[in-house]
């Protein structure tokens, strides 16, 4: 049957024929036709240049019409259901037209609604029919969604069911793919399965915003990473079965701007009630089916034992009683003769036992004694004879006889068994009927052999109780002191495992513990904290020096210096080696920290007293600050604490750093410096060798060169060596570094002598990290290439700095004996600087002395430069040194240096360093009277 909005004339085809009308009735440039669908806004027509016009949203929201057109909305009931929007003039005919275009809006809405309707009954109709029609809950919901696509979108959509046998959810439906989840065994802790439990709780629909639903996620506690993408909208709906019980939900979401409509929501909830009737369609019958099977197994089992221990006890139940009566007796705790006299009425229950007896021997004193005898009067002890007894003694094996046993003159049948215990004879026992027609037989005979046991464990039992008690005393003594022991060596291994037992602090594994311990209180509201991370400078000089014994003195003297400095509630550790860590509580920005960072430092300028001698040492601190949006995991505290420590020794040492923004940018971007250079040294062409030369003061004769490293980086451009030497000497890349240095400035000399460009010898100057006298193949690789480019002794002088003989003096001096061996000549560059500078002198050999630029900066303008540079002319003509003044800058410093005597220069003044293709060799070669002529700006100081 259809209505009368079934023969609609189609939307398109009525809005053309509207847009034409205006068209012919008016003078129109531009023309727009709007209608809502559910929350939007949609054009359905347009007329000319359209795009220029307002769009409905904007005039619904209470923009003016185009002031040379107009907007007319096309109202039903007060509200707006459409727009005629225009540029130009409408004529007569637009109101007319506007009312006929509204009451066709009103029945192509009503088409619509009663097009909906119908599906939606058709597919009622189909979700109630799937609980008979699907043969489980997987197919059902696939079936589900089918149908519930017709009617809306549903690409985000899961159906989620309470597995009461398992008191567990599971999703046979589950489509989304911004929260994946394994429908079959969900985490317990992801948004989804906590959706839906807090749902099944309350009971009730919940249509949700994504704000409404972030509210709840932070009312229940819910975890929530902070990637993860929430819906813009949303709607739960419990699943009901015919109890009106929650079996389940289902739940529609969307990730877009548009949300559920109203009619939406309305048939989802519909929806879901027959959802919920379907389901519970098709548990029904498998429940049922499942408690039948259940019980049926139960009932068939119950009934199957039932029969097997009818006809087991009615073929053993006297048997079993007695002997089970028998193994009782013999547990308990009656003396021997009520013992024997308790076996014997049992006995009497399962053979003619009309006498008893109960002979014990003594192979010590060879008697035979009777603990019980149920005749008259129990006999005497007696040393062994030849009656029937003996014979079961001899034998060790049981003896039935008949006719006169006993020698009374009485016949019967005595069985004798003998008593055993652990494989040791200690006697018989002997039953005896009076009865001439009573016979035993071997059933009888295995009866008492199961009791002889019984008499035999329970004979040991009896012996064994007297020692056992007089050893229960002394051994509860000794538990109770061997417990006490325990106790204390098990608290001391405890102590031991946690702490250390050089300066007795909590160790690196207590630490970590109580750093994660204050990191969940943290994170769950707790107090705020800090890390601090301390390090001894130059503790190794101390050990190479004084002895690790002294070493030790120093580090238990820094742990009590330490504990000085801190609160009653701050935790202290030892991690290693000069390494210590404390965990300061109950902190809230970095004020509270910096107080205690500057009396730790302070601390130790205060001198070590060990072995009688006065010790310097300092410390280099790192500080940094819990914080639950920068961190996930406690163990990152103490990385970017040791990070900040490792920038206090970058910054000089003894002094404390403050872990921020800029040092976590830096750390990143000190990575990303490591990786590309250590591509960098894979290639020929970003690593480039600067050249800068030496000059004689007197006539101006370029003497040497000395070669720097330059970066062209293909994305910083060109950097200096400030900015990535200190990343290649921490990650250990100097050492390569060195070498392609080394190797690069040979090859240039070479092919500078091959072109005739340099014709005198040159002396070839190149810096050298103290990292390469750790390595054992540095002399013999230099040697081959020495050889390779046939350097003449006296060409290649490698500059070392006094850090680099500090660090390791022992084996800095037998590799420089080596490279001395090989012709290689030794600069001390920075000379006046360090800490010790003349005790080097004396102790290596060098060939030149440098002579720092803050010293010759000064020369010509300070009475102190003047006075340290002669006195290192003096020292340098004393031992025979030649040297070099580096960093000359200006006419007045070179005349000053020249008046000293200091022969060889080098600085800006006569050329800045440069690359090899750069050099001005035509320059060089002019007399130094000329030089001042000749400088460009290129070569004036940066």
């Amino acid at each position: 049957m259809t209505s009368s909005a079934d023969n609609l004339i189609a939307p398109p085809a009525a809005l053309d024929k509207a847009l034409a009308l205006l068209a012919r009735h008016g003078s129109l440039s531009a023309l727009a036709i709007w209608a809502r669908r559910g929350n939007r806004w949609q054009q359905l027509a347009a007329l000319g240049h359209a795009d220029s016009l307002p769009s409905a949203d904007v005039l619904e929201a209470g923009l003016a019409a185009p002031a040379d057109g107009g907007a007319l909305p096309l109202r039903d009931a007060g509200q707006a259901i459409g727009w005629l929007i225009w540029r130009g003039h409408a004529g007569p005919d637009l109101d007319a037209l506007a009312e006929l275009m509204t009451g066709h809006l009103l029945c192509v809405r009503l088409r619509d609604a009663l097009n909906v309707s119908r599906l939606s009954h058709e597919i009622l109709l189909d979700i109630s029919q799937l609980g008979h029609q699907c043969g489980h809950a997987d197919e059902l919901a696939q079936q589900f969604l089918r149908r519930l696509e017709r009617l809306m979108d549903a690409q985000h959509c899961y159906i989620a069911l309470l597995d009461e046998e398992h008191a567990a959810l599971r999703f046979p439906l589950y489509r989304d793919d911004r929260h994946p989840l394994d429908p079959m065994h969900p985490a317990a802790d992801a948004l989804p399965p906590r959706l839906v439990g807090y749902l099944m709780q309350s009971g009730q629909p919940l249509h949700y915003s994504r704000d409404a639903l972030q509210r709840l996620i932070q009312e229940q506690r819910w975890p929530c990473p902070p990637h993860l993408s929430l819906p813009t909208s949303g709607m739960a709906v419990p699943l009901i079965n015919a109890l009106g019980q929650p079996i389940g939900a289902l739940v529609l979401q969307r990730y877009q701007d548009m949300p559920l409509s109203t009619a939406e929501q309305a048939s989802l909830l519909l929806l879901a009630r027959h959802l919920g009737f379907a389901l519970d369609t098709l548990r029904y019958p498998s429940q049922l089916e499942r408690q039948v099977q259940y019980r049926t197994n139960e009932l068939e089992g119950i009934n199957a034992r039932l029969r097997a221990e009818v006809a087991d006890r009615q073929h053993h139940e006297r048997l079993h009683g007695v002997l089970y009566r028998i193994a009782e007796l013999t547990n308990t705790s009656l003396s021997l003769g009520a013992f024997l006299a308790g076996l014997h009425r049992l006995l009497a229950e399962l053979m003619p036992a009309d006498h008893c007896q109960v002979a014990l021997y003594d192979a010590g004193q060879d008697l035979l004694s009777f603990p019980y005898n149920s005749g008259a009067g129990s006999p005497s002890p007696r040393r062994p004879g030849r009656g029937p007894i003996e014979q079961v003694l001899h034998s060790g094996r049981p003896l039935l006889s008949t006719g006169n046993t006993q020698g009374d003159g009485k016949q019967g049948s005595w069985l004798g068994v003998p008593l055993f215990s652990e494989h040791n004879l200690l006697g018989v026992l002997a039953v005896s009927s009076e009865d001439s027609a009573a016979r035993f037989s071997l059933r009888e005979q295995e009866i008492l052999e199961f009791v002889a046991n019984h008499i035999g464990a329970a004979l040991s039992r009896l012996r064994a109780l007297e020692a056992l008690q007089g050893s229960y005393a002394a051994l509860e003594a000794r538990v109770r002191e061997r417990t006490s022991e325990l106790d204390a060596v098990n608290a001391q291994l405890k102590y031991d495992s946690l702490h250390d037992p050089l300066t007795n602090l909590p160790n690196r594994s207590h630490f970590a513990r109580t750093l994660r311990e204050s990191w969940e209180q943290f994170v769950s509201g707790g107090h705020r904290f800090a890390v601090l991370f301390i390090d001894l400078d130059r503790f190794k000089r101390v050990n190479d020096t004084l002895g690790h014994l002294a070493g030790d003195h120093l580090l238990f003297e820094v742990g009590a210096r330490l504990h000085r400095c801190l609160r009653q509630t701050d935790f202290l550790a030892r991690i290693g080696g000069d390494e210590f860590a404390v965990l300061l509580s109950n902190v809230k920005s970095f004020d509270d920290c910096e107080p205690i960072a500057r009396r730790i430092v302070a601390e130790f300028e205060h001198p070590v007293i060990l072995h009688g001698r006065e010790v310097f040492t300092s410390a280099s601190v790192g500080v940094v600050l819990a914080d639950r949006d920068l961190y996930h995991q406690a163990d990152d505290l103490l990385r970017d604490a040791d990070h900040a420590m490792y920038r206090t020794k970058q910054q000089g040492r003894h002094g404390y750093t403050l872990f921020n923004h800029a040092l976590r940018r830096d750390q990143a971007d000190q990575l990303a410096l490591e990786s590309e250079l250590r591509r960098a040294l894979e290639e020929q062409d970003q690593l480039i060798p600067y050249y800068q030369p030496f000059v004689h003061a007197i006539t101006g004769e370029l003497v040497g060169l000395e070669t720097l490293v330059r970066w062209r980086h293909p994305e910083r451009g060109m950097l200096v060596p400030a900015t990535f030497l200190p990343v290649a000497e921490e990650s250990g890349l100097i050492v390569r570094l060195d070498r392609y240095m080394i190797e690069a400035a040979c090859r240039q000399l070479t092919r500078w002598q091959l072109s005739g460009q340099v014709t005198t010898p040159l002396a070839l100057h190149i810096n050298l990290s103290s990292s390469n006298f750790h390595d054992p193949g540095f002399v013999a690789w230099l040697t081959q290439l020495v050889r390779q480019h046939d350097l003449q002794p006296g060409t290649l002088y490698l500059e070392i700095t006094e850090s680099a003989l500090i660090d390791e003096p022992d084996t800095a001096a037998m590799v420089m004996a080596a490279l001395r061996k090989l012709g290689v000549r030794l600069a001390l560059d920075d000379f006046g600087t360090g800490y010790s500078a003349l005790s080097y002198l004396h102790r290596y050999r060098f060939d030149k002395l440098k002579i720092d630029r803050a010293f010759v900066s000064e020369v010509d303008s300070k009475g102190e430069a003047d006075a340290i540079v002669r006195a290192i002319l003096a020292l340098a003509e004393a031992l025979g040194l030649e040297v070099v003044a580096e960093g000359v800058e200006t006419e007045g410093q070179l005349r000053r240096l020249s008046e000293m005597g200091c022969h060889t220069l080098q600085g800006f003044y006569f050329a800045a360093p440069a690359p090899a293709e750069q050099l001005d060799w035509s320059r060089l070669a002019l007399p130094l009277a000329k030089v001042a002529d000749h400088v460009s700006p290129a070569c004036q100081p940066v």
